[in-house]
């Protein structure tokens, strides 16, 4: 496409390519409106305003001003230190073999976010517990059933099915058992908590195995990325600091 001169203010042209990288820059809810046609002509008249001051700007001597100096200078700075890092940290990569060579190393590591179903019959006394216990061991009573009859839960509707949840979000004591268990495991003997005594039965788990590897390379990728970079940052200091010279005082 053309790259169109749009304006001219004082001898600085204004051009297409100007306004539409001016309008990438923008935050997405702003630039809908910037690429209209009505936003294209009210955002050229925002440039055109910009030049007028600073051409008014220069005429005044603003760029002999102290202020204006120690601010350019701040700025050029942070330009050539973003500059200079985007070049350093764009030669350094990660490519599949690394990222598979780590998930190989410790697989386990990169599995699921973990979670589990459980039910529970939350009971007042450690006797009952003991008694319910036995009741469903050796007699056969359903889980579900028990928790219906028995439990001062509101859970027991549900058969005392607490549903999915992730570490964290019960108390400790409760967590640890959960957690614990296979799936179909029941506690062996009443968990004490805050509440009350819990016969706990863990009825599903997630995320315990590892993940596959094409699920999770793009992460392996981007965390060893990360790594990488920082080493190479540290080390780049440390040499840097060789190199020129440094007072601190």
């Amino acid at each position: 496409m053309e790259n169109k001169i749009l304006a001219t203010v004082n001898g600085v042209n204004i051009t297409s390519d100007v306004l539409d990288r001016t309008i990438e820059q923008l935050p997405p809810e702003r630039k809908a409106y910037f690429q209209s046609e009505f936003g294209r002509k009210q955002l050229l008249e925002q440039l055109v305003s910009v030049e007028l001051i600073n051409a008014f700007g220069l005429e005044i001597g603003v760029d002999k001003d102290q202020m204006y100096l120690t601010q350019m200078e701040q700025v050029e700075k942070e330009i050539r230190f973003n500059s200079t890092m985007n070049k350093i940290m764009s030669e350094i990569t990660v490519d599949d073999t690394e990222a598979e060579n780590a998930y190989n190393l410790n697989p386990a590591k990169y599995s699921g976010q973990q979670s589990v179903r459980a039910s529970h019959i939350l009971l007042d006394s450690e006797e009952l517990a003991n008694d319910i216990l036995k009741k469903i061991v050796e007699d056969g009573l359903d889980f579900g059933d028990a928790a219906a009859e028995f439990s001062s839960c509101p859970s027991k509707a549900q058969g005392g099915d607490l549903g999915d949840f992730g570490r964290g979000m019960m108390v400790p004591e409760f967590e640890n058992a959960a957690f614990t268990l296979e799936k179909g495991e029941m506690t062996k003997e009443p968990v004490k908590t805050q509440f009350g005594y819990h016969i706990i039965k863990t009825t599903d788990k997630k995320g315990f195995g590892a993940a596959k590897f094409d699920d999770v390379r793009e992460s392996i990728r981007a965390e060893l990325l990360k790594e990488k970079q920082m080493d190479h940052y540290t080390k780049l200091l440390e040499d840097l600091k060789s190199k020129y010279n440094v007072t601190l005082k």
